[in-house]
């Protein structure tokens, strides 16, 4: 019988997953995709999964994560899948805290802190619980495996990682920055060192996921030491419907309005206030909506507020990768990646057009690439300059599937190079 893994994604109310076949024991080959969606909408929940190209959307009503779960064990044995030959199942957490620094076999203890944690991640370590309850339910004799957003960002220094606020907030609360996607930078950025011919730990260089939601890492070295998200997501660049970086004192100021226009008491007009600024800001707030691609089509037909916000946008990106850059004693790449990222070209030099003293050329018929390794554009800002910018598209399961391929199936520590790192280059 052959061997699979499942990678699962669980959030507030979908599931995504991706099924792995174990070949020659230590790779993984993609068989399927998917995602339950709106999970307790009686009416629109349902199953979409990628199989060999084809697109598939399964209809069912899913009241819960149970039944999501178990509309996904319905599918694979529909596909001569048997739960049995489930070897072990990756999870994605997006919070882990200062505690884990890699990812790590599920016990009870590891829910118990992932449990703990939900306080700074009130958003994402609930879902994430409930997936790892249901499956280890499921599939109670299956190795299940943790593996975090934030563990790879677990390398910041202290003066990267501190605010300044009154120690006792980071002491008694856990206030400082923690950075997420991390999973996703330390894919590309191996990916980069890879095609570069560098060996990992010695690849500095910027790493942006841009998507719905989006973060910039500064890497030396081959570690995190710096990045654009903080506490939570909402803190650094612009993004699909968050805001990013702003003032803290407008939210004190808006929710103080909006109890006196609206009658509310200040509970829940900062309740408001916050929600405006995970939901409804952004790219939403500017443009009305939080379709990069739309808000780049208007731009392209000569319209000026299309076009001003992709200058917001790419501005704000732009002050973190200099900053980034400005701070590294020398780079070999600034990497796009994410949906955003991967596809939008007209972006990604708008982003570079921010950047003059880098000196960047490029090169417009690599640039309107979508979703490929290609090098984009190089550095002339001196003779001997090595940075140049590189589109790489992500791949966060395949390294979920490979952590929980060596912890979870094989028993063996994680590899000091993946095998999506091995294969020839060109």
């Amino acid at each position: 019988m052959a061997n699979y893994v499942l990678v699962l994604n669980c959030g507030s109310s979908s599931a995504k997953f991706n099924l792995f076949k174990v070949v020659d024991e230590l790779d993984l080959q993609p068989q399927l995709q998917g995602i339950v969606e709106e999970i307790g909408n009686p009416v629109r929940s349902g199953i979409k999964v990628v199989i060999a190209g084809s697109k598939e959307v399964i209809r069912r009503p899913i009241a819960n994560h149970r039944d999501a779960l178990t509309a996904i064990f319905d599918l694979l044995n529909d596909h001569a899948i048997a739960r049995a030959s489930i070897c072990a199942v990756g999870h994605r957490v997006v919070h882990g805290g200062e505690l884990y620094k890699g990812s790590v076999l599920i016990d009870q203890h590891v829910i118990t802190t992932i449990e703990q944690l939900i306080p700074i991640a009130p958003l994402h370590n609930p879902p994430n619980l409930t997936g790892i309850r249901e499956s280890i339910r499921l599939l109670p004799d299956v190795p299940q495996v943790a593996v975090f957003d934030t563990a790879f960002h677990t390398t910041l220094p202290e003066y990267a990682y501190r605010y300044a606020v009154p120690a006792k907030w980071y002491e008694a609360y856990g206030v400082r920055r923690y950075g997420f996607h991390g999973t996703s930078h330390m894919y590309i950025a191996r990916r980069a060192a890879h095609l570069l011919g560098i060996p990992f730990n010695r690849f500095s260089g910027i790493t942006a996921h841009l998507g719905n939601g989006s973060s910039i890492t500064k890497i030396e070295n081959g570690q995190s030491v710096d990045t654009s998200m903080g506490f939570t997501p909402l803190e650094g660049v612009i993004m699909g419907t968050r805001s990013g970086d702003i003032d803290p004192a407008l939210i004190r100021h808006v929710a103080t309005n909006l109890a006196t226009d609206h009658d509310l008491d200040l509970g829940q007009a900062f309740e408001s206030v916050m929600t405006a600024l995970n939901k409804e800001s952004g790219l939403k707030a500017l443009a009305d909506t939080n379709l990069m691609q739309d808000i780049r089509t208007k731009a392209e037909q000569g319209d000026l507020q299309a076009f001003t916000v992709i200058q917001i946008y790419a501005y704000r990106i732009a002050k973190y990768i200099g900053q980034y850059w400005a701070t590294l004693p020398e780079a070999e790449a600034i990497v796009f990646s994410g949906g955003l990222g991967e596809n939008e070209g007209y972006v990604r030099a708008a982003i570079l057009s921010f950047l003059p003293a880098l000196g960047f050329t490029i090169d417009q018929e690599k640039n309107a690439l979508r979703q490929q390794e290609v090098e984009i554009a190089r550095s002339e800002i001196r003779k001997d300059s090595r940075l140049r910018v590189m589109v790489i598209p992500t791949d966060e399961e395949i390294v979920i599937g490979y952590d929980t391929l060596f912890l979870g199936h094989l028993k063996r520590p994680l590899p000091n190079r993946y095998p999506f790192e091995l294969d020839p280059i060109g």
